[in-house]
């Protein structure tokens, strides 16, 4: 099939085919960005989204599904399909694909730096149900303020959300009063503390969700070194020099990137730890620039572990799933591609 006749049959069966550009799963996902987001000129590129496949390459996913696969074009070829396409679409297109990562945080940064306009900043906000899922890591953080705040008489105070909720509406008198303890404390007008503590839970938000991109690729992580181990000590499989080359790159690569994330995630910990000794807004800040100016490293690297540790889950699914041959051959054809 030619890319035109596959992106007219994309057309015919879109509300089967199609990527649901609305779905929470692409706005929280780290390596998909929907298309809709960006302005382009072109609004048919809208419909469609760019992400990282198995081999670290950005294309635009036309359609996808479980018995059709995944219809990837690369942004080289976006003229065969999209014959109208204007110049300013295809650079832009072209800028997009060179980022490391499509996870929120780091696109708020990048799309600034590349000068693109995101009119719907909820877009790049994490999902409602995301933010759910996330208490549990947010709460090591937060359960902090609430005590600071309020002390062990929390005024039915159950979540960070409602810390924010009632300063932000503060109808009671103790409230008013916990307001000017936050003020004094941090050393900001009264009317800043609202502010002040959404930034407060926005960052750990972001720690909370680069925390759980973390987690979430440990099991296949462990699966993969065991296998580069069965492959390393297979009596066959090490008499090829270059496969164990290959084996040992691939794996220092990734336990790198594992291990730097693991890393930061436990300097956040104990920064966090300190800032609240004397806790004040400057200190805050100056945390708060930490955290984000490793926003694009950790969720580049993170990127790449999830989409690696994927492919690889996807294609093994549990230990017994292919041999040390096979998955020595999925190691040199997939696993090493786009590092």
């Amino acid at each position: 099939m030619t890319l035109a006749a596959e992106a007219d049959f994309t057309a015919q069966n879109a509300a089967v085919q199609e990527p649901d550009q609305d779905s929470d799963h692409d706005r929280d996902s780290i390596h998909t960005l929907p298309l809709r987001v960006i302005p382009f000129e072109s609004k048919s590129l809208g419909r469609t989204r760019m992400i990282k496949n198995a081999k670290l390459e950005s294309v635009i996913e036309l359609f996808e599904g479980d018995k059709m696969g995944s219809g990837q074009l690369p942004v080289s070829a976006i003229g065969q399909v999209y014959t109208n396409i204007g110049s300013d679409d295809v650079k832009m297109l072209t800028k997009l694909a060179k980022l490391h990562s499509y996870d929120v945080y780091s696109l708020r940064i990048e799309l600034r730096k590349l000068g693109i306009r995101v009119d719907d900043h909820e877009s790049l906000r994490l999902s409602a149900a995301k933010q759910v899922q996330l208490h549990r890591y947010m709460s090591a953080f937060t359960q902090r303020v609430i005590l600071e705040v309020f002390g062990d008489g929390n005024e039915g105070v159950k979540n960070y959300g409602d810390v924010v909720e009632l300063f932000r509406h503060p109808d009671k008198r103790q409230a008013i009063a916990k307001l000017k303890m936050m003020s004094d404390k941090l050393g900001i007008g009264l009317e800043e503390v609202p502010v002040f503590l959404e930034d407060f839970g926005d960052i750990y938000l972001s720690v909370a969700y680069f925390r759980e991109c973390w987690e979430s690729v440990q099991s296949a992580f462990t699966d993969f070194c065991y296998s580069v181990d069965d492959i390393m000590e297979n009596r066959t499989l090490k008499q090829d020099k270059t496969l164990m080359k290959t084996c040992d790159a691939v794996y220092d690569k990734f336990s790198s990137m594992n291990t730097g994330a693991s890393d930061r995630f436990h300097d956040f910990e104990a920064q966090t730890s300190k800032m609240w000794d004397n806790i004040d807004a400057k200190r805050f800040k100056r945390f708060q620039g930490i955290v984000q100016e490793n926003h694009t490293e950790i969720g580049s690297a993170l990127c790449n572990l999830s989409v690696k540790m994927n492919a690889w889950n996807k294609q093994f699914p549990n230990q017994n799933s292919g041999g040390p041959i096979k998955r020595a051959e999925f190691i040199r054809l997939t696993m090493q591609q786009g590092l």
